[in-house]
């Protein structure tokens, strides 16, 4: 595999961005296991964080529990509830934050499917939720009351497809397999949606953060891919599906509907400040990615965050269990103490 950056020519893949790769791709998952926050610092401004989110992707390809099809039903249920016992009825367009009703965003009760491209439907009030008994309306007024398995064809308005039935638009499993030989991608895997992984994005916007992955390409020798296009991010490609979800730091909102992540990677100080302190975060991983030639009290700020406290402490067995860190990168981790 071979990479360029900003047009340049083409060249192995370096030390260093092997690092992150591989760094995103060994991060442990085991569980149960106490909440981990990591720090990498990098010599100048990179596309560093899409590094570490690629590989942790790649990882996420070869595990069978990492599918938005698995619970997709729950989800859905879910969504019914919050817009019809909450936002249906509410009269604050969307202050969740002076309603506290406990909510992190509005629900619109709107639904998409493949099957009716152009066409958007409402959760109806017959929906029985406590019985999990879910039903949609049709422009027309039909009701239709689908189970668990037939849902599968419907998703929230504005979030990717749990899942594709045709092989037009999955993924290809080539590009991933070349980064990291030894990995494993399950097929299924590849036409199906996944929101366990989250890229927080950096406060200059998240149109800054894609320019800076789409100026990284890779390629085979005969294929070419940005790095931007192999996220998968929403909106971030022509793909069906997505397999990261994305954060903007600045508005503090999530691209979907979704349960909390298993990680997060950061995109820039502020985003990883923004994602430690998130209340959605707080049961999830964070990996910050910054560089050390912003202003020293910025750096002085991510340095307070990652210093041993009452609730974190260094976890030297995660950082032996991670690539060794190439010269000009340090990386630091804590985790969450374990209270008897």
């Amino acid at each position: 595999m071979y990479i360029s950056e900003n047009n340049g020519k083409w060249q192995p893949i370096p030390s260093w961005i092997q690092f992150l790769i591989s760094t995103g791709y060994k991060w442990p998952r085991a569980n149960p296991r106490p909440r981990r926050i990591a720090l990498i610092s990098m010599p100048c401004d990179s596309a560093a964080a899409g590094f570490v989110a690629l590989g942790a992707m790649v990882r996420d390809l070869g595990d069978p529990q990492t599918n938005d099809v698995d619970g997709h039903y729950d989800k859905l249920l879910n969504y019914a509830r919050q817009f019809l016992h909450s936002c249906k009825s509410c009269d604050l367009k969307c202050k969740p934050e002076i309603k506290r009703c406990g909510y992190a965003k509005e629900v619109s009760g709107r639904l998409r499917s493949p099957l009716h491209p152009r066409k958007t439907f409402e959760i109806s009030p017959r929906s029985d939720v406590e019985g999990r008994k879910l039903a949609w309306q049709y422009t027309d007024g039909k009701i239709q009351w689908p189970n668990a398995e037939y849902a599968i064809n419907w998703h929230i308005d504005g979030d990717p497809a749990p899942e594709l039935k045709k092989a037009d638009g999955q993924l290809q499993p080539d590009p991933y397999c070349s980064l990291i030989p030894r990995a494993t991608i399950i097929p299924e895997n590849l036409h199906r949606s996944y929101s366990g992984l989250c890229f927080a994005g950096r406060i200059t916007g998240e149109t800054a953060g894609r320019e800076v992955c789409e100026q990284v390409r890779f390629s085979d020798g005969d294929s070419v891919w940005s790095l931007g296009k192999l996220l998968t991010i929403n909106d971030w490609s022509d793909m069906k599906i997505s397999r990261i979800a994305y954060f903007n730091s600045r508005t503090k909102k999530l691209d979907r509907n979704a349960a909390a992540p298993v990680l997060v990677i950061a995109d820039g100080d502020v985003a990883f400040l923004s994602a430690c302190d998130h209340p959605e975060f707080q049961s999830c991983d964070v990996i910050g990615v910054v560089h050390r030639t912003m202003e020293y009290e910025r750096l002085e700020e991510v340095g307070i965050k990652m210093r041993p406290n009452l609730w974190f402490s260094p976890d030297i067995d995660t950082l032996c269990e991670l690539p060794p860190n190439p010269r000009g990168i340090s990386m630091a981790v804590l985790k969450r103490r374990l209270f008897q």
